[in-house]
């Protein structure tokens, strides 16, 4: 962990001093501190860091919790959440940016650097995991984080697959998995040929499959759209009489 660098994104500036002297003392480099969610956004075209701790209540437009889906948008950065707020509602926002941590102020120092430690260390498994799926021995599965564990899902057990604004759901018989990132960037991810595009927000599995009416697929309970411009490709897959 020595060496990492971090983007420290806080409103209090004296909170941010101290806290970016106690991590220089234990060896990482602080690149910049941010007092907005725009500041850091534009910065990161330039230069990314290994991590990122971010306050959720911050000056500007964005909170910490916006400000982290954005991120998410355009980089693959670990954030770790440093707040004074940690009510219900605060929280729930901040997990669906599926954050590696949440750090609730007043914090210890030593408990800040064990929690960069791991969210550094559960970054590089997920990156190799990443690597590893073009492999053949596992080109037939992916590991999606739900709160603090990566779930095996086969591609086979994916039912569907829908869009939500900057998210994306998956859908299998036994979960559902909601990630901060487009159909679209998952799309590129997840190639197999029996995942279908039927309509600009579902790709569905035609596997699983079990009727198909005018204008729809049925799987299961789920009744999907399908548009006309998807209507010829998804009647070339199915053997009719």
């Amino acid at each position: 962990m020595k060496g990492a660098r971090v983007i420290i994104v806080e409103d209090e500036p004296l909170v941010a001093v101290d806290l970016r002297n106690q991590l220089q003392k234990a060896g990482l480099e602080v690149m910049a501190i941010f007092e907005s969610g725009e500041e850091i956004i534009a910065h990161l075209k330039i230069e990314e860091p290994d991590i990122i701790l971010m306050d959720v209540r911050l000056f500007g437009d964005l909170d910490g919790v916006d400000t982290a889906h954005e991120i998410n948008k355009r980089h693959d950065i670990p954030i770790l959440f440093l707040t004074a707020n940690t009510d219900h509602t605060t929280f729930n926002r901040a997990k669906l940016t599926f954050p590696h941590g949440f750090l609730s102020k007043p914090f210890r120092i030593r408990d800040v650097l064990h929690s960069i430690e791991l969210a550094l260390e559960t970054s590089i498994e997920e990156k190799e995991i990443d690597s590893d799926s073009s492999e053949k021995y596992l080109a037939d599965r992916v590991f999606i984080r739900k709160q603090e564990f990566l779930y095996k899902v086969m591609y086979q057990e994916i039912l569907f697959m829908e869009a939500d604004r900057a998210y994306c759901k998956i859908v299998t018989e036994k979960n559902d998995f909601t990630l901060s990132q487009t159909l679209g960037k998952i799309e590129q991810k997840i190639k197999v040929p029996y995942l279908l595009r039927v309509h600009r927000s579902f790709i569905i599995n035609v596997q699983n499959v079990d009727k198909i009416s005018e204008g729809y697929v049925h799987i299961n309970t789920h009744r999907i759209p399908v548009s006309r411009a998807h209507r010829d490709e998804l009647a070339r897959v199915f053997n009719t009489i």
